[in-house]
């Protein structure tokens, strides 16, 4: 997907408007309704302003117009800052002027309840209706530091800009946006845009991101997100700056509140909202944060334009404690303390002091106080081994070497792509000096929080990896067709939950292995179906009121002769009446007994904002009680589907453990694949579905389902 056309298009005069008409402006630069034609002025915006206010002629030596349509010129953005009653009004008016895009500052609208939601929803269809684009209601506007476009009235309009503004923000949370805002501007992150989209009643998060991804400008692209409207946009967003080599970073709210759906099946059950969040981010390579220190810290090394071969790290302390801590976090976080070479050792060992340490993580001891130059040696040394890819430098550049190796460390810094990040010794309080601002100066990224730096290595690192996979053909998603789709619609027409039988069928459509059976209308049908399969058989009742067979006792196994299948008939029949009198019954599922093998679920649920959705957990006690389920958003590629197979702390068992051969890796991930086709072609019909369990054979023995219910939405 391109946003650089139509829609693209429709977002520029937020951005880069030549005329913007401030409509209930004000001469209070206090207030929400005069702060952004001040800051405008301050700002240096070099288009057109026009207040719009009766109240007066001019504000700020600027004329000032009593109706909009009293502004001689073209408009192309208008800023609305008038009372919730007057806003449908004010947006009539930008239509018959011909504007393309209006910032509604007021509140009042579905933030409030009923009445608000209605009055925002009639916004909401005169911009459908005239392709006037809006931003908020209830939002605090937009930004544009390059161009001094100031449609706000937060206070970082305020705020002195900062270089190199490569950072475009959109936030869901106005007042604690403009806060992240301002603390990256004081940690020395240039922002570019900064948009807070309120209550979305055209425009929302994803938009705008997608914007800024396709801007020239843009290097990284944060965002505050408390959830998303329309999930496969935003995964068409991904898509985009995946392409461009432009990470997202995304502080995600709401961990704690969401809770499971309540649902028939499995899937249904254990799909938490935040769940399949994380899975999305995992696949479209949006990096999730926690706060704003993980954006600010990421910064500066997406910036130095070196990403990581691998996740092998050497740390380089004056601290066996803080070495130590490090090594601890940077594990924790995925990144691997690779053990040194021999070579290596011995040519550190030849610099340090006896009583210094030259394993990894390297303790260059409170010596290098007297011998700065250990410090170069051991980084010369780390340079020639293959296996490091990242060192982290945690030491102290103060005076009177600090600008002296500051600038040896550039010297290494130039002369290797290995991504290096220095971490300097720089206590509250304490100015940085001048080794630390040299080094920031020469591009080497330079972080003051240890913690932070190791953080934003961790992602540097995942982001490196997910953008190496993506180049692969594992991770294209293929096209999705369906040669069969008039028996597939026959199949599940007007049903709502489908027995086990008709869901087989489901299933083997798309060509799924199911077991080979049938179903009986009677005893004597029972006994021949288990003829023509094979003793011995299972017997179950085929009813799409039943999905639980176990618990009302109609399901029979290992059954050896034809008495014990007739016996069985008429219990299974007789124990479903007895649980559920009034439940349809289709007959009773004759059959094969699969042999011994792994156990597995594979399910879809359909979640409210990215649509189908995928689950994969071994069966049994792991899905039951440990819940140790991945999860992806359909349609999916086959790389991933194996990264939720490996996901899952199960996948050990898949594997091959005591003796027992790996399973069939290559027909599981197939049918996780046939179940993304079935899901993505069939979306607006299927609900849930659970193969529950899929039986696992040996590598090359391939696989099949023992039971599965689908959920059709009637």
């Amino acid at each position: 997907m391109s946003l650089a056309g139509k829609e693209f298009e429709s977002l520029k005069p937020f951005f880069e408007p030549k005329s913007i008409a401030l409509i209930g402006a004000s001469n209070n630069p206090g207030k929400p309704s005069g702060r952004p034609l001040h800051a405008l002025i301050n700002k240096g915006y070099k288009g057109k302003i026009y207040p719009v206010n009766p109240k007066y002629d001019s504000i700020f030596g600027i004329k000032c117009y009593p109706h909009l349509a009293d502004i001689p010129g073209p408009v192309d953005l208008a800023v609305i800052s008038v009372p919730a009653a007057g806003v449908y009004d004010a947006l009539e008016q930008c239509v018959e002027k011909g504007i393309k895009a209006a910032v509604i500052f007021s509140s009042g609208f579905a933030e409030t309840g009923p009445e608000g939601r209605l009055a925002q929803a009639r916004i909401t269809e005169l911009a459908r209706n005239s392709g006037l684009r809006l931003c908020g209601p209830n939002c605090l506007g937009v930004v544009n530091t390059r161009n001094g476009v100031m449609a706000s009235f937060a206070f970082i309009v305020d705020i002195p800009d900062v270089d190199p503004r490569t950072v475009g923000f959109v936030t869901q949370s106005g007042a604690f946006g403009a806060l992240i805002y301002a603390q990256a501007l004081y940690s020395g992150v240039g922002l570019n845009y900064f948009v807070s989209v309120g209550n979305e009643a055209d425009l929302e998060f994803a938009d705008f991101l997608g914007y800024m991804a396709q801007d020239n400008n843009t290097r990284v692209l944060g965002g505050y997100l408390e959830g998303a409207k329309d999930g496969p946009k935003l995964r068409r967003v991904a898509e985009v700056a995946a392409r461009l080599g432009k990470p997202i970073m995304i502080m995600k709210v709401g961990r704690s509140s969401a809770g499971a759906r309540a649902a028939s099946s499995h899937t249904g059950s254990l799909a938490g909202e935040d769940r399949i969040y994380d899975a999305f981010f995992k696949q479209t390579g949006i990096i999730r944060i926690d706060g704003p220190e993980e954006l600010i810290a990421f910064v500066p090394m997406i910036l130095a334009g070196r990403l990581p071969k691998g996740r092998n790290t050497a740390l380089l302390t004056v601290s066996g404690g803080a070495g130590v801590t490090l090594a601890d976090l940077s594990e924790r976080l995925g990144l691997i303390i690779s053990p040194l070479s021999e070579s290596a050792r011995s040519k550190m060992k030849a610099a340090l002091p006896f009583f210094a340490s030259a394993q990894n993580p390297i303790d260059l001891t409170s010596q290098y106080v007297t011998n700065p130059e250990m410090l170069v040696a051991c980084f010369n040394a780390l340079l020639e081994e293959d296996n490091i890819d990242i060192i982290l430098g945690n030491f102290d550049l103060r005076e009177p070497y600090g600008v002296e190796i500051a600038r040896q460390v550039i010297d290494i810094y130039r002369s290797t792509d290995k991504t290096i990040v220095v971490c300097p010794w720089v206590f509250p309080g304490q100015d940085e000096g001048d080794g630390v601002r040299e080094l920031r100066r020469a591009g080497v990224p330079v972080l003051l929080d240890t913690a932070q730096a190791v953080r934003a290595l961790a992602h540097l690192v995942d982001y490196a990896d997910f953008l190496r996979k993506r180049k692969s053909e594992e991770y294209r998603v293929p096209s999705i067709s369906i040669q069969n789709y008039d028996s597939i619609r026959d199949l599940i027409k007007g049903k709502g939950t489908l027995s086990e039988g008709e869901s087989k069928s489901l299933l083997a459509k798309f060509g799924i292995p199911v077991t080979r059976g049938g179903l009986a209308g009677s005893a004597d049908e029972a006994v021949e179906l288990a003829r023509q399969i094979g003793y011995p058989v299972a017997l179950k009742v085929d009813s799409p009121d039943i999905p639980h067979k176990t618990e009302a006792g109609a399901v029979f196994l290992n059954l050896a002769s034809a008495d014990e299948v007739r016996k069985a008939y008429a219990a299974i029949l007789q124990n479903a009446g007895d649980y559920k009198p009034d439940a349809r019954i289709n007959g009773v599922l004759v059959q094969e007994m699969l042999p011994e093998g792994i156990e597995v679920i594979i399910g879809v649920t359909k979640d409210p904002v990215f649509g189908p959705t995928i689950m994969f957990g071994l069966g049994g006690i792991f899905v039951e009680v440990l819940k140790d389920v991945s999860f992806r958003v359909a349609p999916l590629s086959r790389g991933d589907a194996l990264d939720m197979i490996k996901e899952i702390k199960g996948y050990q068992v898949l594997k091959g453990v005591r003796g027992r051969p790996p399973a069939d890796i290559e027909a599981l991930t197939s049918v996780i694949m046939k179940i993304s086709t079935l899901a993505t072609a069939l979306k607006d019909q299927v609900k849930e579905l659970d193969i529950n369990p899929l039986v696992v054979y040996p590598e090359g023995k391939g696989v099949k389902v023992a039971d599965a219910m689908v959920v059709i939405k009637e």
